[in-house]
């Protein structure tokens, strides 16, 4: 349940808004564009874009994620938490080693999550991809 507002201007002064807030798992199943609301799981305010949920930043301002996972010796293709287009946007390591873009690993083109390294991470190591979510 919502409140319409009559008058779309805000006031200036010592008013504020109050942002809907919830945690990522909470969010609506079927958000409408320009959904905006406070994720109690990140302390971040989020925005839906008609696709999926994206951060407000200030301007100037980059939010970075660290994807973790962990190497099985078998297993080499890795959903990332953000789509990436190429590889040369995002960092990648492999316990504390840095991962070259296109000759260790690959992300699966336009609009998808996966990352996918030539050879599988050994077993028990981790793996950190850093990247931004704007």
């Amino acid at each position: 349940m919502g409140y319409y507002v009559k008058n779309r201007q805000l006031q200036s002064g010592s008013t504020g808004v109050i942002l809907p807030t919830g945690s990522s798992v909470q969010r609506p199943t079927n958000p409408t564009f320009g959904l905006i609301r406070y994720n109690t799981d990140s302390g971040l305010i989020e925005f839906f874009n008609g696709f999926e949920y994206q951060t407000l930043t200030v301007a100037g301002g980059i939010v970075y994620t660290v994807d973790n996972f962990t190497g099985d010796g078998t297993t080499t293709t890795f959903v990332m938490s953000s789509i990436v287009d190429v590889p040369t946007q995002i960092i990648v390591f492999v316990g504390s080693i840095y991962q070259i873009a296109t000759t260790n690993y690959t992300v699966g083109g336009p609009a998808t999550y996966n990352i996918t390294f030539t050879s599988a991470p050994p077993n028990g190591v981790s793996i950190n991809v850093i990247h931004t979510t704007n």
